[in-house]
């Protein structure tokens, strides 16, 4: 990787830190069932072919809502053929019936975090070695979580791991570009970005070097067109190393 001085460094949640695919699957579908759930919580009554098909649209997912929209196409017996004609059906929805579908996923989060609590956690694990290189950067204000998962669900993710991570130092973006609330946050000054959503991704950005997360979500065509990639060794190490006192800018 050449040489970046930056100052900050910012983290996406799921698909760079978490493993999140199994709780999407499972809240999701609750979602769609209006939040009807029975104690615990049945399993969904699909077979492996169904969730092939779900999982096969995480990397065209760019909030929750989406997930939603990949039950149907799962239901459909089909797989989009890439984020062009996803992003079709997300338009197709509207915006009015995507934030309703958003609220639910988020009532049914609520309500599981509240009741089943334990099996809600357990549908979230980390990736490998990110629980110990983030309990290194506790306290360090240079390094931040940014994401489309609000951020009280990731601060109890993170402390079901034994992270303490602060909630002031975890951002969700609503409907804000990463990028913008990055450049909101440190105006011109040199900061590192880590998601696995290359649309959340300007690899010729000035400002902000962004890196593709190879081990999560991203699909071979995201790829095979980022400029900067990272494993998930190299992000640990990333972690780890970053400056618990901000460097100066080049």
């Amino acid at each position: 990787m050449r040489p970046f001085s930056a100052q900050a460094l910012f983290l996406d949640f799921d698909g760079v830190l978490c493993d999140s695919l199994e709780e999407c699957y499972r809240s999701s579908w609750l979602a769609s069932r209006d939040g009807e759930f029975t104690e615990p919580p049945a399993d969904p009554p699909f077979d492996s072919a169904y969730r092939r098909r779900f999982d096969a649209c995480r990397p065209f997912v760019r909030s929750g809502e989406d997930y939603l929209i990949a039950h149907e196409w799962a239901a459909s017996g089909r797989i989009p053929d890439g984020q062009s004609q996803f992003d079709e059906s997300l338009k197709a929805a509207g915006t009015e019936a995507l934030a309703t579908r958003k609220a639910a996923l988020y009532r049914v989060r609520d309500a599981l975090l509240a009741s089943h609590r334990p099996q809600w956690l357990s549908w979230n694990p980390l990736y490998p070695g990110i629980a110990e290189a983030l309990r290194g950067q506790v306290n360090n204000p240079w390094v931040w979580i940014l994401s489309t998962k609000k951020a009280e669900f990731i601060v109890e993710i993170l402390a079901h791991q034994g992270v303490r991570w602060p909630l002031e130092r975890t951002l969700y973006t609503g409907t804000n570009r990463k990028l913008d609330m990055i450049r909101d946050l440190h105006t011109e000054r040199p900061s590192l970005l880590i998601d696995d959503q290359i649309d959340h991704l300007d690899f010729s950005d000035r400002w902000c070097r962004c890196y593709l997360a190879l081990w999560g979500y991203a699909d071979p065509a995201s790829a095979a067109l980022a400029k900067a990639t990272l494993t998930l060794t190299q992000a640990c190490a990333l972690i780890k190393a970053f400056p618990q006192h901000a460097p100066r800018g080049e």
